[in-house]
């Protein structure tokens, strides 16, 4: 009589090699599930981001500004563009107001305020009204400020606010000192 021993190795070996491939699966399942989540977040924040990117209409770049001219009007010349990464700008969502404070004694403020309506391009002549609907960004422009009420002769502070509509504003400090002159550089 021969006897007969059954072995189960076989069997544990198959279920551990099926519970093996079970868990790769729901593994590769859950892995793709989250990479696509991720994908997702990272769409919509790129749409937010360009939605709201449009809304800032970007900073003005101050490239050059001097004093064009000195008498009973005093004028500047600036030299201006947007950042690269804005979109274009139409004429009418830029201003400027130029602040003259007082010497030390005197209460009033004297300003100044405008629009970018004279702005030409560089070969322009940056007194030329109409010339401009909209500003492109990465290209320079120039204008002429003409100033009615501020005398640049008589301050030795003023500030340049440039404001762009429901966008940015900023504010540079004007460096005039006790003698100013034309052609001097005011950045």
């Amino acid at each position: 009589m021969e006897r007969r021993k059954e072995m189960d190795s076989a069997e544990v070996g198959t279920s551990a090699m099926i519970i093996f491939i079970a868990l790769i699966l729901v593994s590769s399942i859950m892995s793709a599930i989250l990479i696509g989540l991720g994908e997702n977040v990272f769409k919509r924040s790129k749409a937010d981001a360009e939605q709201n990117s449009s809304s800032l209409n970007g900073i003005v770049v101050v490239v050059v500004l001097e004093i064009f001219s000195l008498g009973a009007n005093d004028e500047l010349h600036i030299v201006f563009e947007l950042p690269y990464v804005e979109n274009t700008v139409i004429e009418e969502d830029l201003s400027w107001v130029v602040m003259c404070f007082p010497p030390t004694g005197e209460v009033r403020v004297q300003f100044d305020e405008g629009d970018f309506s004279l702005a030409t391009e560089l070969d322009g002549d940056g007194l030329t009204a109409g010339a401009l609907t909209e500003f492109e960004p990465g290209v320079d422009y120039r204008m002429i400020i003409q100033l009615n009420e501020c005398d640049v002769d008589a301050v030795q502070d003023a500030s340049l606010v440039l404001m762009v509509d429901r966008g940015r504003t900023q504010e540079r400090q004007l460096e005039i000192g006790s003698s100013p002159y034309e052609g001097q550089d005011l950045l």
